[in-house]
């Protein structure tokens, strides 16, 4: 198990990362903050500067405003089917769209899990690369965002996303995805 913190225009971001497969992302601190937080979780990670270098550039291209579509395999074998699921689901929402838990629960099987589906997103491992700051209450709020940056954090990268301005200027209005759908989501799922 290898990790990497690389700086970005907004931070430190992490990554951790076994057999060519992210397991872990951490969204961007102070270098201290972030590697900590690997530490605590990944004890016995091995740091490697040059860990999965296009994933990397294409996050710190994130952090600049470029729109990217994180191209980089993912580890989901210790999750339930469904977790897979909601989670492969939410990596189809694009960039500077958003989707609803329940449009989520929908596009993931389970119709009525909304809820089911915000505790998935809450515990997801891997930020950016499976987008739960895209996933937006029913009535267009944000709802919850687990980071340590909370909801100021998730307005600032759906700023991001839909401005290109590194988060500053006017918020993203919270609207319904027209692109998303159930088809499209289900070609991600596992």
């Amino acid at each position: 198990m290898e990790f990497r913190i690389l700086q970005t225009r907004w931070g430190w971001f992490g990554l951790v990362a076994q057999d060519d497969q992210l397991l872990a992302t951490f969204l961007p601190r102070g270098e201290p903050q972030t590697r900590a937080s690997i530490r605590k979780r990944f004890p016995d990670a091995v740091e490697n500067s040059a860990l999965l270098p296009g994933f990397s550039t294409e996050v710190q291209e994130f952090f600049e405003g470029v729109e990217v579509d994180f191209d980089v395999a993912i580890d989901l074998s210790a999750m339930t089917p469904f977790r897979k699921r909601v989670m492969s689901a939410c990596r189809e929402v694009p960039q500077g769209k958003t989707a609803s838990y329940a449009d989520l629960a929908r596009a993931a099987g389970r119709p009525l899990a909304a809820r089911a589906v915000g505790q998935v997103m809450a515990r997801n491992p891997l930020p950016l690369v499976v987008p739960c700051h895209r996933i937006v209450a029913s009535d267009r709020t944000l709802g919850g965002f687990s980071s340590p940056g909370g909801l100021g954090e998730k307005e600032r990268l759906l700023r991001l996303e839909a401005n290109g301005d590194q988060g500053r200027g006017s918020p993203v209005p919270i609207r319904r995805n027209a692109k998303f759908s159930k088809k499209q989501a289900r070609a991600g799922v596992a």
